[in-house]
């Protein structure tokens, strides 16, 4: 038996939603470890989530563009030693104060109230 067509048109909606807003979050969180260039960190995303999402470059680049008009992100341009020059971005302190607050706010207390919502069913069951 498949799934239900609602369930998946609705499916595919919370994936396209979620993906959409915490990507930023999660890009500035990588950051927040070391510098890295467009690629690594759309590497770096799909990585993370064991390949079951992938992350396009082109919407990785779209939103460190718009990170680095809101100065969340800086870069610098870097050689490199296959090809042309890399530009490698970098965390600012708005960044890490924008990253600080979210998570303070908003995932932990998303991430508390889950925890507790996923450990009740399991009781339940």
């Amino acid at each position: 038996m498949g799934l239900d067509k609602n369930v998946q048109k609705t499916i595919s909606i919370w994936k396209r939603e979620y993906k959409k807003g915490l990507t930023s979050y999660m890009i500035l969180l990588l950051l927040r470890n070391e510098r890295l260039y467009g690629y690594q960190l759309c590497s770096q995303l799909t990585e993370l989530m064991d390949e079951k999402i992938v992350f396009k470059e082109n919407a990785i680049y779209g939103i460190l563009k718009q990170m680095t008009k809101r100065e969340f992100v800086s870069f610098e341009w870097q050689d490199s030693t296959k090809g042309p020059k890399r530009k490698y971005y970098n965390i600012t302190a708005t960044g890490l104060q924008l990253i600080d607050l979210f998570t303070k706010e908003y995932v932990n207390p998303m991430l508390k109230g889950l925890s507790s919502l996923v450990q009740e069913k399991a009781n339940k069951t």
